[in-house]
């Protein structure tokens, strides 16, 4: 596919590396034939990665601009890759990730290979050269730790920051937000080593990019201290990693040195060539013992990119629909979506999981905001996609939202009249949001101006706009007035809505307060909500995760799987 409307450059989801254990990831690379090499793009782990996800995505595209083909991709048991989070010996699976990713850039022509590794990547990638005869030609560490160990230490550090429940016990592993790196996973860091002595170089340059509140250590400096070495500073870095994922900010003086740094080398071009790709890819999933397939697929006018999963026998059931979380990049939270995807497939749903217009690795709409909290688009993505995958009945779905990804799917449960919704935490102004939506769609401009304002406002202050819009709504028209979760209930589409008790109330000190707010806001008398013990609203806390996804998965297969009789249910160990 073409990155963008004129744009000389080309970009393709592949699976590769090894057949039964597939790794996913994307090229990109200048149109034509010949290119000045490839780079390999190591991703940081976890949270981090999130974070870095669009960073590593425009990396790649200004390396095309400048001659280069770049491979992005997760590691195993991470992103669309096969295998587990929490699988045994994540360090060598992942530095062996590395080897594949490289050799696979020399099967599609790449004559010299070099690497950006960010964060644990460039640990990753410090770890894999020594494992690995990788020949590198150059080799960008990227605000690089030294070890694993002293990237769990930071994390640490960064959660107490953050949260009060965090968990750092090497007995029990690491709880960080939204991602948990077990007793195993995390033996299995500590083994990764930037500094440790190494038998031969990384690559034949390197540049070391270092954050302006970090200097780089005396042990970095010495493992490098025979290497042709050049060294920067960036001020970008805290706003990118250290803040919540969805407000990451772009580095854009960073890349640009990056890439100048890579393209500097003198190249001769060669030829390149990518494939066509394999329809699908199969994938043994643990503790079901019916296989999957999965395949790339482009949905509907504004050719959206999404991954269907499927049984590799007859399927059964509605279309489970699945989609990014706000302007979350892609896989969302813990890799969820990835992992429900496959464990329903294994009995017998069909599933998707796609990126809505402008996000991850669907096409972006020139003119149109970059980051949002919604989108009117949004709102037209989900019908579109049910119809292409259910062009005979696109009410044969059910939709599965998180936070913001909630009020999507009430609103396409309620276009459609689908089978099913299951919405996990909505936004407390999901009404609000509707009513904005109407506005939208108005053919006056300036009232279409006033609902980008109130789009404001509710993310800005949303307890705010939600009290406002309690007092308001009793003078407004039916049509601007509706509430959207007692609509679904009230439509005969079976509805699952699960909640957490931090969005209860603005003043939990305050037990009138909160009285008030869970009677009025989310607990009207005609339909149910589940409050889930130690759940949070942006499900980072494990343990309230984990029950909420266990209530999910007993709903979903429960009312809409009829497994294969040789397919069995996955236990709590294997979500």
């Amino acid at each position: 596919m073409t990155i963008a409307p004129g744009a000389p450059l080309l970009e393709e989801p592949r699976w590769f590396g090894p057949a039964d254990h597939p790794l996913f990831g994307w090229v990109t690379w200048p149109e034509g034939t010949d290119v000045r090499g490839g780079v390999l793009l190591a991703p940081p782990i976890g949270r981090e990665a999130r974070a870095a996800r669009r960073a590593l995505h425009e990396v790649a595209i200004a390396l095309a601009e400048r001659g280069f083909a770049s491979l992005r991709f997760d590691y195993d048991g991470t992103g669309d890759s096969s295998g587990n989070f929490d699988d045994p010996a994540r360090d060598r699976a992942w530095v062996d990730s590395v080897a594949h990713a490289a050799a696979y850039l020399r099967e599609l022509g790449a004559e010299t290979v070099s690497a950006v590794g960010m964060r644990l990547g460039a640990t990753i990638l410090g770890a894999a050269s020594q494992a690995h005869d990788l020949r590198l030609a150059s080799v960008v560490l990227w605000d690089p730790c030294d070890t694993g160990r002293g990237y769990l230490r930071e994390l640490g550090a960064l959660e107490a920051l953050r949260r009060t429940n965090v968990i750092v016990d090497p007995e029990r592993g690491v709880e960080t937000a939204e991602f948990v790196f077990t007793p195993d996973a995390v033996a299995a860091l500590r083994r990764l080593s930037l500094v440790a002595e190494a038998a031969t170089p990384l690559a034949e340059r390197v540049l070391v990019v270092t954050r302006e509140d970090r200097a780089a250590s005396e042990k970095l400096r010495k493992r490098l201290n025979d290497e042709k070495v050049d060294w920067e500073t960036t001020s970008e870095q805290a706003a990118m990693v250290d803040v919540e994922p969805l407000g990451a900010v772009m580095p854009r003086t960073t890349i640009r040195s990056i890439v100048s740094w890579l393209a500097a080398e003198p190249a001769v071009p060669g030829p390149f060539a990518v494939p066509a790709a394999a329809s699908s890819t199969t994938l043994a999933i643990d503790k079901v013992a019916t296989a999957v397939t999965e395949r790339v697929v482009r949905l509907g006018p504004r050719r959206l990119f999404g991954i269907v999963t499927e049984p590799t026998v007859a399927p059964s059931g509605p279309w489970i629909v699945m989609f990014n979380v706000a302007n979350e990049e892609h896989t969302g939270p813990s890799r969820l979506w990835v992992e429900l995807s496959r464990r329903w497939a294994g009995l017998g749903l069909r599933c998707v999981r796609f990126d809505l217009t402008g996000l991850g690795d669907s096409p972006r709409v020139p003119g149109r905001a970059d980051r949002t909290m919604y989108d009117l688009a949004w709102l037209e993505d989900l019908p579109e996609v049910a119809r292409v995958l259910s062009p005979a009945d696109p009410a044969d779905t059910v939709f599965v939202g998180l936070c913001s990804g909630a009020y999507l799917a009430a609103e396409a449960g309620l276009a459609l009249g689908s089978r099913g919704v299951c919405a996990i935490n909505p936004p407390i102004g999901v009404d609000f949001l509707a009513g904005v939506a109407t506005l939208e769609r108005s053919r006056h401009r300036s009232v279409r101006l006033l609902a980008v304002q109130l789009k404001e406002v509710a993310l800005r202050l949303r307890w705010v706009s939600v009290a406002i819009w309690q007092v308001v709504r009793v003078i407004m028209p039916s049509v601007f007035n509706r509430d959207v979760m007692a609509s679904i209930a009230a439509s005969g589409t079976d509805l699952l809505l699960l909640a957490s008790t931090d969005d209860l109330t603005p003043f939990p000190t305050m037990p009138r307060l909160e009285r008030f707010f869970a009677g009025r806001l989310v607990r009207p008398a005609n339909y149910e909500v589940t409050f889930v013990e130690g759940l949070d609203h942006s499900m980072h806390a494990a343990e309230g995760r984990d029950r909420a996804i266990a209530m999910l998965a007993a709903h979903i297969e429960g009312r809409f799987a009829t497994p294969h009789p040789g397919a069995k249910p996955v236990d709590k160990e294997g979500q």
